[in-house]
């Protein structure tokens, strides 16, 4: 005879097992079940919380701990990025300075000859090995290696040739602040590209900045001649004519041509580009060239701190225009007044009076 449980069972569609088990209370009622119950020692045990009300008793950040570890996580990215910003802020024009010095080592590609510049050459290997282990000497500090190839490089030209390895170390001797070493790296660059340091070197490179395919690797070897003494003030002449060109990559290659020639009579060029050129681009590259890049002395470039400090307040400039003139001060002066234009006064006209004491000494 049927067991009528069992019947019950299978016409619920219920396995042995769960009737076995009973019915399965919920986790409210399990512990609620459990409030009240003595122990054999006829003591009742300690009540148990309802879920809910132990859910209410947690920590805070038991639930929430995700939460609060996302929000601190960005806020320390945030915290980071702006450190970061701030310090590009305050280094000025000193990274775009060696950019821009950079691009003037890399406008000396793709010309004509064989490539660097130059008419085809006869290579001497054994001087172009010498040529490049001076070079690294000069780009890793050697303080003997400047006044070396100073007298050298002129043995150089036509029998050596601008290689990936010297472009590397023409471009770090550039990015240097030590002037001796920037004038070795202009004429090394000179000796190696084959352009003669004299007239007749002048009048090849004359010849190309009228091709608009040499055009910007023309502009920089006037600028680099002018500065090793090429008659500077024809040169600067030659490349002012370009400062009003229709293309702004010739315009910021005349801009840093001229600061290469590094005369006096070039700052007030600079000056007129970054205050009036039309386009950003020549602004700033005005700029990086008066107060980082460039071969300006010290002196030359308080010269342009001068006129600089005019304009912090000057509304005719762009806000842009103004934050460059900024940093620009900021970089030749070593000095952090912001756009406090009574403080840059007055610590400008105090080191101008400073130094002609000691010229008077």
């Amino acid at each position: 005879m049927a067991d009528p449980s069992k019947n019950d069972e299978l016409n619920n569609g219920k396995s042995a097992s769960e009737t076995a088990a009973g019915p399965q209370p919920t986790g409210g009622e399990a512990v609620q079940a459990r409030v009240g119950i003595e122990d054999p020692t006829g003591k009742t045990s300690p009540q148990t919380v309802a879920p809910d009300a132990a859910a209410s008793r947690r920590p805070w950040l038991y639930g929430n701990g995700p939460v609060v570890v996302w929000f601190l996580f960005v806020v320390a990215v945030t915290v980071v990025s702006a450190f970061f910003i701030a310090r590009g802020i305050r280094g000025g024009l000193h990274e775009i300075g060696r950019i821009d010095l950079a691009r003037l080592a890399s406008a000396t590609s793709g010309s004509g000859g064989d490539g660097n510049g130059s008419p085809e050459s006869t290579v001497d290997p054994a001087l172009q090995g010498e040529a490049e282990t001076l070079l690294q000497r000069l780009a890793t500090g050697d303080p003997s290696a400047p006044a070396q190839v100073l007298a050298e490089t002129d043995g150089w030209t036509g029998k050596t040739h601008r290689t990936a390895r010297t472009n590397q170390f023409i471009t770090v001797c550039l990015n240097r602040s030590d002037r001796p070493v920037r004038e070795a790296a202009v004429q090394a660059q000179l000796a190696l590209d084959g352009v003669p340091r004299n007239d007749g070197g002048l009048a090849r490179v004359e010849q190309a900045v009228g091709d608009a395919d040499q055009r910007a690797w023309a502009l920089w070897m006037l600028g680099a001649l002018g500065n090793r003494g090429v008659d500077p003030n024809h040169t600067a002449r030659i490349i002012e004519a370009y400062l009003d060109d229709s293309s702004v990559q010739v315009r910021g290659s005349a801009v840093d041509a001229l600061s290469l020639v590094g005369t006096d009579e070039t700052i007030p060029m600079l000056l007129d580009r970054f205050r009036n050129d039309p386009s950003p681009i020549v602004q700033e590259r005005a700029a990086c060239d008066l107060a980082q890049s460039g071969m300006y002395t010290q002196s030359q470039r308080m010269v342009a701190a001068e006129s600089l400090v005019g304009w912090i307040d000057d509304s005719l400039l762009s806000a842009q225009q103004r934050g460059w003139t900024i940093q620009a001060l900021s970089d030749i002066t070593g000095k952090h007044f912001g756009t406090d234009a009574g403080a840059w006064r007055s610590w400008i006209d105090a080191a101008k009076k400073q130094t002609t004491g000691k010229d008077q000494v």
